[in-house]
């Protein structure tokens, strides 16, 4: 594994308890007996209040409870003390909220160690075949879900073959690759490709890695399964459902869950479930252990309220919540500093993931020719580029807290080079005025707006999705390209999808997200027509696919090739028997050969660092992607008393969500 990541941070997973509404304390002197009682006699540690159930017989002692080989988590400071609970607030019942249910707070099947390696953590461990054609994963012994049933590849079979390839039931896919599945023993199974699949072992580490993904608890699902149950169906109109497959899916669904009964592998377990309460108490068979064999988690229980965003960042700054991340927003950083003292938190800028924060792409396949030859023009893009401010923005709209950067990828990226941030960016009107002379836009109107080909004012209508794009910043944008003569008309988003696909906008601006192991990994799966998983779909690197907006007619061009190049399509398929889209120029279709390539090359090996600088030399030289600052800090805002609080990503992280692995460690300090 390469780059600089901060690997001291182990991949964990969250746990909750029975004292919904205690905070960290002293335990009871019955509960701190029983706890002595159960170290005594076994090799783990656990929580009085589980140590208290073991001794009143109504649970399993901790060593019967845990794995033979537990996962072991190093704490990110320090060995935590057990007890209290948690509280945080969400703006919506979904998973995507501070330790809330995502797939990232139940942690995957491997891990990043401290060395980088990438390590089992779910799963014992795994590997790949000389091949890369199949791809071994072997499960901890004596893993087991929240109601105590065994953890088996069953689980994992179950959600291939009856989930996710069944035709009657809608669910992700993100595992395209992988074709067929051979269980060797509850243990041990084959995921076996046609074709071979590098990448797999990075896939765990992320979020692809949990349960919404890989596996699911097929003792308890298979009740509402036609395929494992006869009686299913006659199941789910008792139930309300019209067919076994609608109540399938309101069982296993997580967005968001509607059953909170459903065994989990997180480290904690629903309670109480409404739409406007989350409760989770600890998981007694959660799988992992601190570096001081104490089962975690450290806090007995979760408690999420769901608000408004308003109310959200009231209850931060009153310190209400005792950790939130997800839905805070460095808009409101001047905010949780102003009342940080007395709120009793402390706010952590965590290093952003993102390469772009502002990545404007101009539509060079515009309906119309002039403005598709006029965007195409590099020349045009590096007068837009130059004739931006970036110090400026990031002063006024991100606290000088971003990096004025082009839209490029992460330093700590093993393949980074650092003067790609910097081309044609540099502040400078005059070298940017002079260059819409050279192209011929030298004729202005009476406000100063240059006349385009079509004889009337220039104007590029920019869209772009709020509030995750700044309207501060790109109403900076505008002023700086109004100055050197090309007029801006800023439209907020509205159904930019259906907008795409008739190929009709000028522009449009998001965010790139460019984590190496996510970039790789995810973009792996599209062997015949690669598209990197950036956050916002604008920033995808090479044009194939239909997705992105920068080159969407070369894109469905260069689908419809690979898909026919792959044997799934004829020319015959597609309307008239003619290729859709636009044939693009040469350098596009290489760009898209390099990221075919890319994703079917070794990780880390000289060929991928060659074709992924191939990839981002392209960017720099071409600036399809017009950046204007990246790496926006995500603002953590935490209790001083919550100890093993992170202050960056680890990898295999998209985003602010995937700080929820940290959950089991966090812990109140006496």
């Amino acid at each position: 594994m390469k780059g600089n990541w901060p690997f001291g941070i182990a991949c964990g997973t969250l746990l909750l308890g029975v004292s919904v509404f205690g905070f960290a304390g002293a335990a009871t002197d019955a509960e701190d007996e029983a706890a002595s009682t159960a170290v005594a006699a076994g090799r783990y540690n656990e929580a009085p209040m589980l140590a208290a159930l073991v001794a009143a017989g109504e649970l399993p002692p901790v060593d019967e409870r845990l794995p033979e080989n537990p996962s072991v988590l190093q704490p990110i400071e320090e060995v935590g003390t057990y007890g209290g609970t948690l509280r945080v607030f969400a703006v919506d019942p979904n998973p995507w909220n501070d330790l809330t249910e995502s797939v990232e707070r139940g942690g995957g099947l491997a891990k990043v160690a401290p060395d980088g390696s990438i390590v089992g953590d779910l799963a014992e461990s795994f590997s790949t075949s000389p091949d890369q054609r199949t791809f071994t994963i072997t499960l901890r012994a004596g893993t087991k879900w929240s109601d105590g049933a065994p953890f088996t590849v069953d689980d994992i079979i179950f959600m291939f073959e009856d989930l996710v390839w069944h035709e009657k039931v809608s669910t992700w896919n993100e595992y395209k690759s992988v074709h067929r599945l051979t269980k060797v023993d509850d243990r041990t199974v084959h995921l076996e490709s046609d074709s071979p699949t590098p990448g797999l072992e990075l896939k765990l580490i992320t979020w692809q890695g949990g349960d919404w993904l890989l596996y699911q608890p097929k003792h308890y699902l298979e009740k509402w399964h036609i395929e494992h149950n006869p009686d299913a169906d006659a199941i789910a109109k008792e139930e309300g459902f019209d067919n076994w497959a609608e109540a399938l899916h309101a069982h296993f669904w997580w967005t968001p869950t509607l059953d909170k009964d459903k065994p989990t592998l997180h480290a904690w377990r629903f309670a109480e479930l409404s739409p406007t309460t989350r409760i989770w108490e600890r998981n007694p068979y959660y799988w992992k252990v601190d570096t001081a064999n104490n089962q975690l988690p450290y806090v007995d229980s979760v408690v999420s309220t769901v608000v408004e965003k308003d109310v959200y960042t009231l209850k931060v700054i009153s310190g209400e919540a005792d950790v939130a991340f997800v839905r805070t927003s460095l808009d409101d950083y001047a905010l949780y500093k102003e009342n940080e003292e007395q709120g009793g938190y402390r706010v952590v800028l965590i290093p952003g993931l993102n390469g772009s924060d502002i990545g404007i792409s101009l539509n060079l396949n515009h309906p119309e020719p002039w403005r598709a030859e006029l965007y195409q023009d590099l020349r045009f893009r590096q007068a837009l580029s130059m004739a931006i401010n970036r110090d400026e923005v990031n002063e006024a709209a991100f606290f000088g807290l971003a990096a004025p950067r082009q839209t490029t990828t992460l330093p700590q990226n093993s393949y980074y080079k650092p003067e790609w941030e910097n081309v044609a960016a540099d502040y400078d009107p005059d070298a940017a005025g002079a260059l819409l002379d050279e192209i011929g836009l030298t004729e202005k109107d009476r406000s100063g707006i240059r006349i385009g080909a079509d004889g009337e004012p220039l104007q590029i209508v920019i869209e772009f999705p709020t509030p995750r794009i700044s309207t501060e910043a790109m109403e900076l944008v505008k002023e700086y390209w109004e100055t050197v003569g090309v007029k801006v008309l800023l439209k907020p988003e509205a159904n930019f999808g259906q907008r795409r696909q008739l190929n009709k906008h000028d522009a449009r601006v998001d965010r790139a997200n460019n984590e190496e192991v996510t970039e790789f990994a995810m973009g792996a799966e599209y062997h015949t027509c690669y598209r990197s998983r950036g956050v916002g779909e604008t920033a995808q690197w090479v044009p194939c696919g239909s997705n992105h907006a920068w080159g969407h007619n070369w894109g469905r061009w260069l689908a419809a090739d690979a898909a026919i190049k792959a044997g799934t399509h004829t020319l015959a398929d597609f309307e008239g028997g003619e290729m859709p889209g636009e044939e693009p120029p040469e350098d596009v279709k290489m760009l898209d050969q390099w990221g075919q390539e890319w994703v079917k090359t070794e990780y880390g090996s000289p060929e991928y660092v060659e074709l992924a600088q191939k990839i981002f030399d392209f960017q720099a030289r071409n600036l399809v992607i017009i950046g204007v600052v990246g790496l926006k800090p995500v603002p953590l805002v935490a209790k001083r008393n919550i100890g093993n609080i992170p202050t960056g990503f680890t990898m295999g992280m998209e985003g602010s969500t995937g700080l929820n692995v940290h959950g089991d460690q966090f812990f109140f300090k006496n």
